[in-house]
Order: C-alpha cells, then sequence, then structure tokens
C-alpha cells in the first residue's frame, strides 16, 4: 500500500510539471500565434481589395475608352494613377506581411522541433523516473529485508549473550567448586604425608626395635657360645687344622654396564637356573637378559603393567616370573613364551 501511494504521488507531480510546462510554453508563444493570425486575415483581406481594385480600374479604363475626352479624362488619369499607386502599396504591403508570414511559419516550424525535442526529452525523463520508481522500491523492498534481518540478528544477539552470561556463571560456579575441590585435596594430601610420616617413623621405630632386639639376642648367643668354648682345651684342635677365618669383600670393579631401561631402574633379579637377569623400571616394562656370554644380550620383553614396575621374582624352576607395579596388581608371565598367565 506504502509503495502504490509513492507512486502516485510521482504520477502526480509529474502530471503538475507537465502542465505548467505547456502553461509557460504555451504564454511565451501565445502572441506570436495571434500576431500570425492576425497577418494572416490581413493579407486575406487586402488581397480582396487589391482584387476589387484591379477591377475598379479595368472598369475605368473601360469607362475611358468609351467615354469623352477633356478634363474627364485628366480626372480618370490622376484617379487611374492614385489607384495604380494605392494598389502598388498594397502588393508592398502584401509582400511584407507574406515575407513576416514565411517567417513566422518557419520560427513556427522551429518552435514545433524544440516541441518535439521537449516531449523526447519529457518521455526519457518519464521512462528515468519510471526507473527510478522501479529501484526505489526494489530498494525499499530491500532495507525492509535488511530491517528485518537486522531485527533477526538482534534478537539472535541479545540470546546469545543471555547464553554467555548464563555460561560465565555456570563457569564461575564450577571455578569454585574446584577451588573448594583443590583445597579439599591439599589438604588431603597433607594429611596423608603426615599419616606416611607417621607411619614412617612408627616403621623406622619399631626397624631399630627390631635390629636393638637382635642385637641383645646375637650378643647373648655370642656369650652363650663363648661360654661353651672355655671347657674345651687348645689340645684338643687337629694339629693339620688351623684357625678358622671368615672374611667378607666388597666388589671394587663393575664386570659390565649397560642402559637397560629408558628411565630408572627399580628391581632386579637373577634366575635360579640360567644366567638370565631380569630388570624392571619405570617405563613400566620387565626385561630379561641373557649374561652367559659375559655381554648382556636382550632376551625377552615383558609388557602389559600400568605403572612402573617395583618387584621382580622367578619360581624354583625359572619358567615363571612374577613382577609387581605400582598399579596395585601383580602379574605373571612366562619365560619361553613371554605370555601373561595371570593378572592379581
Amino acid at each position: 500500500m506504502e509503495h502504490k501511494d509513492d507512486s502516485s504521488q510521482y504520477r502526480s507531480i509529474i502530471l503538475n510539471k507537465l502542465l505548467d510546462r505547456n502553461k509557460r510554453e504555451t504564454n511565451a508563444f501565445q502572441d506570436l500565434v495571434h500576431f500570425h493570425n492576425r497577418l494572416t486575415d490581413n493579407a486575406s483581406m487586402l488581397k480582396n481589395e487589391n482584387l476589387r481594385l484591379t477591377v475598379q480600374n479595368e472598369n475605368l479604363r473601360v469607362d475611358l475608352l468609351r467615354g469623352p475626352s477633356g478634363s474627364s479624362d485628366r480626372a480618370a488619369q490622376e484617379k487611374i494613377q492614385m489607384l495604380e499607386q494605392k494598389v502598388l502599396a498594397q502588393q508592398e504591403e502584401l509582400t511584407e506581411l507574406h515575407k513576416k508570414r514565411s517567417e513566422n511559419v518557419q520560427l513556427l516550424i522551429d518552435i514545433n522541433a524544440k516541441q518535439v525535442e521537449r516531449e523526447n526529452e519529457i518521455t526519457s525523463l518519464k521512462n528515468k523516473v519510471t526507473e527510478l520508481v522501479t529501484t526505489n522500491t526494489k530498494l525499499k523492498a530491500e532495507i525492509q529485508l535488511y530491517q528485518t534481518n537486522n531485527k533477526e540478528l538482534q534478537v539472535l544477539n541479545q540470546m546469545l549473550k543471555d547464553e554467555h552470561q548464563a555460561l560465565q556463571l555456570a563457569f564461575t560456579h564450577l571455578e569454585e567448586k574446584l577451588r573448594k575441590s583443590q583445597d579439599d585435596n591439599r589438604e588431603m594430601v597433607e594429611r596423608l604425608m603426615k599419616y606416611k610420616s607417621k607411619d614412617v617413623e612408627k616403621l623406622n621405630e619399631e626397624n631399630e626395635n627390631f635390629i636393638r632386639i637382635k642385637n641383645i639376642r646375637l650378643q647373648k648367643e655370642l656369650e652363650e657360645a663363648a661360654k661353651d668354648m672355655r671347657g674345651i682345651s687348645p689340645d684338643a684342635y687337629m694339629k693339620d687344622i688351623g684357625p678358622v677365618v671368615c672374611t667378607s669383600a666388597v666388589p671394587t670393579k663393575a664386570s659390565f654396564h649397560f642402559e637397560a631401561h629408558e628411565g630408572e631402574i627399580s628391581c632386579a633379579k637373577w634366575s635360579p637356573v640360567d644366567r638370565v637377569l631380569a630388570t624392571g623400571g619405570a617405563d613400566r616394562k620387565v626385561k630379561l637378559w641373557d649374561i652367559s656370554k659375559g655381554v648382556p644380550e636382550k632376551k625377552g620383553l615383558l609388557v602389559g603393567c600400568n605403572a612402573g614396575v617395583m618387584s621382580i621374582d622367578f619360581d624354583s624352576t625359572g619358567t615363571l616370573c612374577l613382577g609387581a607395579s605400582n598399579d596395585f596388581a601383580s602379574r605373571v608371565w612366562t619365560v619361553q613364551d613371554q605370555r601373561m598367565r595371570r593378572h592379581v
């Protein structure tokens, strides 16, 4: 409805402008047209008068030829000359009027040509106005569409802002919850460390008590053994057997050195039958090494642990290998095919 009102308004404006233009152009040339019409009427009137005078002149000539001579002839001749001068003046005036008429006709032709040009210009302007009205209508439709899209985007933006605010509140709540959990975890770790330190102190105390009791017991046994040796004479010993001397030695040089694991090594164990060494480390692997040739050679790899291996042992036959890891589990492998047999 709004587009129709705009198009009708444009049409009424164009129509009013065309009417004003026609009125202005007509008023400018109205005097010229009126003068041309008057000149045409005067030319017609003078032509009739010239015809009448020509007829009258002919009649007078006829009368002179028929009538008596004398003063009347002189008067008639004067009258004829006067009439001829009058006819000549009328002819000159008629020539001037014809000249003005031709000029007016040429001017009218030029005016008509200009009017045709103006009408063509008006037609082109009308076409341009129509195109502009169409373009304006399309632009208004696009503006309406853009306004609708803008409103939708504003609604969507507001919704996203609300969601972002809700997520920010949820994030703040979760962050506070995480901070509380970290504080609780830290407190629990501190308590665990306290408990572990107490356990270590208790274990150290038990070890000290055990060592002290063991030393006391060993001292008593030595005293009893010394008491038992007092009744034996030195002659009772065999002459060819000297005194028994017990010695202990600490290795001063390593037989060989090799990189067994990627990280630290937690445990090592010799096989009871073969010259096979089993090692376990923080890389969650148990490796078997053959030392029979004097050079460590990798014999097998036992995998399946989820944490670092802390302890290794073989059975009496050397066919099974037991490994205990930090994931609170123990696993048994066969040495021959290196497959896991049991997981506890």
